[in-house]
């Protein structure tokens, strides 16, 4: 651990901001798609929860517009519960579905009325539903053993066969483009902690790697862990394709509601066909 009074955030910066990219593209086969234990769930509930926020009145004026209102939800990635609250304000019955245990925990405070199912999109059951949600590049985190487009076909499946003719199922994505390369590092910085990104992108593998630095202060020290989350980038023309295949009609934007996406990101929002 680190005493926290005598480390200014420079010594902290230091260190991550030296670090060669050297090796990371041979680690990529090594590497958990993603894990957020507790430090990085707590950063993320306190530290970044505006995404979410941000989101949630063009996603509930998406449902109402849809007829869908005080219907099932669920949200595939429900993180620390944000979306789920918004949701569970407005009457509806919410299930909220999450890989990280550290992420529910938090889930089951921030929404308590929600029902809360721990495991992989992949791997566990959507219950019958009005419309799933999967916001904040929930659908790019790989799975071991699954291949980009083939998983998430496998996860439209699951959808559709959850959703009934009509139902409504909204997510964002990482697009991939011919411009500029999501090569970057970034820091912020809360009352007790402090969190460090380095990003790289593989445009040919269709990967990015996202290696995070967390500092999470306990007492008079901090403590420090580290995660790899592994991303695919999609095309955007390959997943119009496999909606279509699974039963959707799909439009895309740039924006949900009043909310503009970040640079990259794409909103898609399909509906079960008749």
């Amino acid at each position: 651990m680190l005493r926290a009074p005598l480390v200014p955030v420079y010594y902290i910066l230091r260190p991550f901001c030296s670090r060669s990219l050297e090796g990371r593209w041979r680690e990529v086969g090594k590497l958990m798609s993603c894990e957020y234990r507790p430090d990085l769930s707590h950063i993320h509930h306190v530290g970044f929860g505006d995404y979410s926020l941000s989101a949630a009145p063009g996603l509930l004026k998406l449902l109402r517009q849809a007829k869908i209102i005080g219907a099932q939800v669920v949200d595939l990635g429900c993180g620390s519960g944000l979306w789920l609250h918004e949701l569970c304000r407005e009457a509806y019955d919410v299930v909220g579905i999450d890989a990280s245990a550290a992420m529910l925990e938090i889930a089951r405070r921030t929404a308590p009325d929600a029902r809360l199912l721990h495991g992989s999109v992949l791997d566990v059951e959507i219950p019958p539903c009005d419309a799933v949600t999967a916001i904040g590049e929930v659908l790019c985190y790989i799975t071991d053993g699954a291949d980009g487009t083939s998983a998430l076909a496998k996860v439209f499946k699951k959808v559709s066969e959850a959703l009934p003719v009509t139902g409504l199922f909204i997510f964002d994505l990482l697009v991939s483009t011919a411009g500029k390369l999501m090569n970057y590092r970034t820091w912020r910085a809360g009352r007790d902690w402090a969190v460090l990104t380095q990003v790289t992108e593989d445009q040919d593998g269709g990967l990015l790697v996202r290696d995070i630095t967390t500092f999470r202060r306990c007492g008079e020290h901090y403590r420090k862990d580290q995660e790899s989350h592994v991303l695919r980038v999609y095309s955007r023309a390959d997943v119009e394709r496999e909606l279509r295949r699974a039963g959707f009609s799909v439009r895309c934007s740039r924006s949900i509601g009043e909310f503009r996406l970040p640079p990259r990101r794409m909103a898609f929002v399909a509906r079960k066909r008749e």
